[in-house]
């Protein structure tokens, strides 16, 4: 069965793709970016001018910043046609001028994407919530580990199914039903109009990533220790959560970050995060 169909796909993204970058104002997700840009910096191993797969890189966000910060190339593969397009807009502005012509759109389904030639890419990275939209995570492994150039590291994320048991038990005091079919089927619903999504152990994405091919050098949470508000999922981002207000003291916000990137990938830490990150090797 399909998790979400195209016509469902695009009217969720079509108003989120305008107000998702609106998301990272929070300081809870300034705290969660930098956590991965630390993690990219250790384990992508990519040197300037490598090209970088962006799967579901949606608005292009963390492309300008691989192309502006490593001096990579990037091609931005996302099954949204409306993110796409605010790509496009983004890189547009006079703020990416310096990056755009490194960076490339390219409109597919990760779970099938012909467009996307073999053994091409130096790096590949997806980072939150592509693999959650998958109907097949498997597929997407499957093509990602396509892709990829022998001897290369990727770096794939997907929402975590500890923090979504713990969110419905404790944040949003959901029925025993509810919780008892997240557990069941690691899909959750996080709202009415939210599409449904696939949450993953760390064992999952090791799973998932091993059946493709790759070497799995690690899992990380992102974030284990630093749990977001309710507000922080809000957009426009209009009313500050607690834990975002604490981290806009630049102290607290360091020994977060420190304590987060001590222990997010320790044994039995992963699992904790809100957010996961495989770190996978192409042998």
């Amino acid at each position: 069965m399909v998790l979400i169909n195209d016509e469902r796909f695009e009217e969720f993204f079509e108003p989120y793709a305008q107000n998702v970058d609106g998301f990272y104002e929070a300081s809870y997700w300034r705290l969660s970016d930098e956590v991965i840009r630390e993690l990219m910096r250790r384990h992508l191993h990519v040197s300037p001018d490598d090209h970088i797969l962006d799967a579901g890189g949606g608005t292009g966000r963390w492309a300008q910043w691989c192309a502006r910060e490593l001096g990579t190339r990037v091609t931005v593969a996302d099954r949204s046609r409306a993110m796409l397009d605010q790509a496009a807009k983004s890189l547009a502005s006079a703020e990416a001028e310096h990056v755009a012509g490194r960076v490339e759109l390219l409109h597919c389904d990760i779970e099938d994407a012909p467009d996307l030639p073999s053994d091409s890419f130096d790096g590949v990275v997806s980072v939150y919530n592509m693999l959650s939209f998958n109907t097949d995570p498997g597929k997407a492994f499957d093509t990602m580990y396509r892709a990829l150039k022998r001897g290369k590291h990727g770096l794939i994320m997907g929402q975590g199914l500890a923090n979504a048991l713990a969110s419905k038990f404790n944040r949003d005091q959901a029925s025993a039903d509810e919780i008892r079919k997240l557990a069941e089927t690691s899909i959750v619903q996080w709202a009415p109009h939210v599409p449904p999504l696939r949450v993953f152990s760390a064992a999952d994405l090791s799973e998932l990533a091993t059946r493709a091919g790759f070497e799995v050098r690690g899992v990380f949470g992102v974030t284990t220790l630093v749990s977001p508000g309710p507000e922080d999922f809000t957009y426009p981002y209009e009313v500050m959560s607690d834990i975002s207000a604490t981290l806009d003291d630049p102290a607290h916000f360091q020994v977060a970050l420190e304590q987060e990137l001590a222990v997010n990938g320790m044994p039995g830490w992963a699992d904790r995060g809100v957010n996961l990150m495989v770190h996978v090797y192409k042998p």
